[in-house]
């Protein structure tokens, strides 16, 4: 707060430090400011502007009557103090009359304090009249309403501008002219009354205010200058010290408007209400219920003065009483929508759940007014919602225990980890597991969800074992009381609704898993489900368990395997270079014969060996590729005693010296399509197999001939009807039993001593056999030797053409060929026999410098492509579509000793791809460009 500001005019210094001390002695904080001069005083009066001034009345160029005039003069309204020693009579009346508000003598300096206290207290209080006045002034002419002072004649003496702004008369049409000539004449019997009790209360004792105890309201209508009526609320006071009445005139035209409006709102609304298909209710903001519509009053069966107010809560249900008026009081606070849900009796007692929707309700100017809230039945939903979340807490309990089960925890564990969660998640009094003993004939106690209370109980026999319990059925209590087990008991407990399901598999069975309660309840649902599921995961762990043995074992087998395929990779590779080294020496050799045919006849023979070695290897190299199952499967038309012979010396072979091995060909050609590469592998398979059978020797007989399936052969009912190769595979070993044979071709079942089989050649051969169409079947007995029949779709003889040994080679008609091969030596073997039979050849090392070329500007134009698929960088097949891309119609002729990408290898095996198998001869090389280059 701002210190007062005070002017001391004093030229002696003695005495204004004298003033400066009473100052001090009481404490009085101001700002103050000494002169002694006629100028500096002057100027202090305009840059200083002090609030109050003291000044003495003899001073050395002026006296106090100067000061008092152009304090005056410069400061009105600013108080004067007179200090002086002595001052006479007609002087201090001379100051008093020129404005000083005081005088103070030097001899009397201590009251310099309080009279200057006393005159700032009257300049505030002067300065507050005069706001007051002006506050009032303004309010009188800024009022929005009506206004008016009459005399006690009832004469308007004075009227604000709101009379013209709402009325439209202008001052002088209004100002004494009588209140009552502007009231609507069918509102005069109300307003004159009120106004002359107005008037006769000017002669009433006033209550010490000098205003009369009557102050009162009347409500008329005042006539506008156009004619139109504006409807005003009076409110008057009659003041008895003169007689006037100050009047107020609020005007309620357009409320009344409003109210109007609003019952007639009020009467579409509880019409609406009334027909509307939910319950309705409003309250006010102090949340006293005011209104309940009538399908509310029909569902609850009570009258309106009943339900209002507080008396509704009365319907609500108990447990939902406390949790509805707390949200109530809440959203109440918070003036917020709400949404809850409770139960509500209904007039038959029943409680249905009732869902409350609540809306604050606001004026145009944002004033609360409470609530209305509608409600509608939802017991079905809410239900079907509650049987929702009960299946929600069933499934999280069932994953949250799968997932514990998951952990692998001794079983022991996990049954009791059963029993607690059945117990907390169906909210039974009694959980357990009961195993079944080996014998099936009796319960025991392994598990209970209160394993302290029932700990002398665990391991004893509780009951014995029903047939019901062993058909995987649910059972339940009360329906299969003689089949529950313990039932008995459980109803001595007061136990009335229990549950039982099956551990285990009919075959395999562990024992049941319980739920029971003294509840009266449907557990034949949900629950029984729930429980079921629990079961199973108990079940699929016992599973585990007993399978446990067989897995280790079955490990084994695959890690066996793992060994196997690292052999078969490896023998992929060697395969694929050797097939490189065989096709040089194979086409050389050709080529060595052609050249000694009229040279040197007799070295001839010796070139004939060189042939017939490098068909031995390439036989090998086909059984190599096989086993690492990487060979090209090119279905042909065989004569399947042809292949025998051709690989007999290898089957010779791989036999011991103390077997015999007979080959017996049926009277006709045994026709049939297959790959010959599988076809070998089957008969070396099974000749391994008889090998094995006969440690201390004996006869290995294969033999051909020809069969007819008819339909109905209950034998070969999966293969259709039609005529058969049959091939023969019997051997003198020491046989198999029904149950080896059972398990015979499928995968990892081996009979042989560790290491010495990876049980998977039979299971390989029945599949081979079954893509061929045909299938393989056994005949066994201990001691008396085992046959294997194999049995294929014939092919017509038509189909079958004999190998020529004619030189039928095509020749080439001078076709440029591009030829693309990794291997140096087949590289040039290969270009010297193009061109023996007519080509014009350029051959690169690589699918990249062959692609240069061809992009280069001198490049040549080529009617076929040769190339290896397995080379470096850029591959056969790559290289293949990015030159068809660039040279749309160009041929192509593929090469490779095997092949590793399963898309090409399908693509080749589906003859959508020309393909030359490695090693290969001149006459098949020929055979095979004429294809290619003629798109055959």
């Amino acid at each position: 707060m701002a210190l007062p500001r005070i002017l001391i005019n004093e030229d002696s210094l003695v005495d204004q430090r004298r003033l400066l001390d009473e100052f001090g002695r009481a404490h009085f904080e101001c700002e103050s400011l000494c002169v002694a001069r006629r100028a500096e005083f002057e100027a202090a009066l305009t840059r200083f502007a002090p609030e109050l001034i003291i000044s003495d009345y003899y001073l050395g160029d002026f006296d106090g009557l100067t000061v008092l005039d152009a304090a005056r003069a410069r400061r009105p309204g600013t108080p004067v103090i007179i200090l002086t020693n002595a001052l006479n009579e007609e002087t201090a009346v001379e100051c008093m009359r020129r404005g000083a508000a005081d005088y103070v003598l030097k001899s009397r300096l201590p009251s310099i304090v309080p009279t200057v206290i006393a005159q700032l207290e009257r300049i505030k209080a002067a300065r507050e009249r005069a706001r007051l006045r002006l506050e009032h002034e303004q309010l009188f002419q800024l009022t929005p309403n009506l206004f008016c002072i009459s005399n006690p004649e009832g004469l308007l003496q004075d009227v604000n501008p709101a009379w013209t702004a709402r009325l439209g008369y202008s001052r002088e049409e209004l100002i004494d002219r009588k209140l009552e000539d502007f009231i609507q004449p069918d509102d005069v019997s109300l307003f004159e009354p009120w106004w002359k009790r107005l008037l006769a209360a000017n002669s009433a004792t006033t209550n010490g205010t000098g205003r009369s105890p009557l102050s009162s309201e009347c409500e008329c209508r005042l006539v506008h200058r156009d004619g139109s009526h504006r409807h005003i609320l009076w409110n008057a006071t009659a003041f008895a010290t003169d007689g006037r009445v100050f009047a107020y005139g609020h005007d309620v035209t357009e409320r009344k408007r409003v109210e109007a409006a609003l019952r007639e709102s009020e009467a579409r609304f509880r019409a609406m209400a009334d027909s509307a298909p939910v319950l309705m209710w409003v309250a006010d903001p102090e949340l006293r219920f005011t209104y309940f519509n009538r399908p509310w009053l029909d569902f609850t069966g009570n009258i309106l003065e009943h339900e209002v107010k507080s008396g509704w809560t009365q319907g609500v249900h108990p447990d939902d009483l406390y949790r509805c008026l707390e949200v109530l009081r809440s959203s109440n606070q918070t003036q917020q929508p709400f949404r809850m849900i409770f139960r509500l009796r209904r007039h038959d007692g029943a409680y249905r759940w009732i869902l409350d929707y609540g809306m604050p309700r606001f004026d145009e100017h944002g004033g609360f007014l409470g609530y209305i809230g509608s409600c509608i039945d939802i017991t079905e939903q809410h239900e079907a919602e509650s049987a929702l979340t009960q299946r929600a807490v069933k499934q999280t309990a069932l994953v949250n225990f799968s997932s514990f089960a998951l952990a692998r925890h001794p079983f022991t564990t996990l049954l009791f980890g059963a029993v607690r969660t059945v117990g907390e998640t169906l909210g039974v009094e009694i959980s357990q597991v009961l195993a079944l003993s080996t014998e099936h004939d009796h319960l025991t106690l392994v598990a209970s969800a209160d394993p302290e209370g029932d700990a002398d109980q665990i391991g004893q026999v509780c009951s014995a074992a029903s047939p019901a319990m062993r058909v995987g059925r649910v059972l339940l209590l009360p329906d299969d009381a003689d089949d529950f087990p313990g039932a008995a008991t459980l109803a001595r407990k007061g136990i009335r609704t229990g549950l039982a399901v099956m551990i285990g598999s009919n075959e395999k069975p562990y024992g049941l898993l319980t739920a029971a309660t003294a509840q009266a309840r449907d557990l034949s649902g949900d629950s029984a489900s729930f429980l079921q599921s629990i079961a199973n995961i108990l079940s699929t762990v016992h599973a585990r368990t007993l399978a446990e043995e067989a897995l280790a074992e079955s490990e084994q087998k695959f890690l066996q395997s793992q060994k196997m395929e690292a052999v078969g990779l490896l023998a992929g590779g060697v395969a694929h270079d050797f097939n490189n080294l065989l096709t040089a020496v194979r086409c050389y050799a050709e080529i060595l014969s052609d050249d000694l045919a009229e040279q040197a006849p007799a070295a001839q023979p010796k070139v004939a060996e060189i042939l017939k070695a490098t068909a031995r290897a390439s036989a090998l190299t086909r059984q190599l590729l096989a086993f690492s199952r990487k060979q090209v499967v090119q279905p042909e038309v065989l004569d399947l005693n042809n292949v025998i012979s051709d690989i007999s010396e290898i089957l010779r072979s791989l036999l011991s010296e103390n077997i015999v091995f007979e080959f017996i060909p049926g009277a006709s050609p045994a026709t049939i399509r297959a790959d010959r590469g599988q076809l070998e592998q089957v008969i070396i398979n099974l000749a391994i197999n008889a090998r094995d059978a006969m440690p201390v020797g004996g006869r290995l007989t294969l033999r051909t001939a020809g069969r007819t399936i008819t339909q109905g052969d209950e034998e070969t009912r999966d293969l259709a009807a039609g005529s058969y190769v049959e091939l023969a595979v019997s051997d003198t070993g020491v046989g198999m039993s029904p149950e080896i044979q059972a398990h015979l071709f499928e995968p990892f079942f081996t009979t042989k001593p560790k290491g010495r089989g990876t049980g998977l050649g039979l299971a390989t051969c029945a599949v081979i056999l079954k893509n061929a169409g045909g299938t393989i079947r056994c005949t066994s007995r201990l001691g008396e030797g085992t046959t294997f029949n194999v049995l294929l779709p014939e092919v017509h003889e038509t189909e079958y053409q004999m190998e020529s040994f004619e030189d039928d080679t095509p020749l080439g008609r001078s076709e440029n060929i591009l030829l693309v091969e990794d291997d140096e030596s087949v590289r040039a073997v290969t270009e010297s026999i193009l061109r023996s039979l007519g080509y014009q050849v350029h051959s690169e090392p690589g699918g990249a410098e062959a692609l240069a070329l061809c992009l280069s500007d001198n490049a040549p134009r080529f009617d076929l492509l040769f190339t290896d698929i397995v080379m470096p960088y850029i591959g056969g097949h790559e290289l293949a579509e990015r030159l068809c891309a660039l040279r749309p119609g160009l041929r192509v002729l593929f090469m490779s000793g095997y092949v590793d990408d399963p898309v090409i290898l399908q693509a080749v095996q589906e003859s959508r791809m020309p393909f030359l198998e490695k090693p290969f001869n001149r006459t098949t090389l020929a055979k095979k460009l004429r294809e290619a280059i003629e798109g055959r």
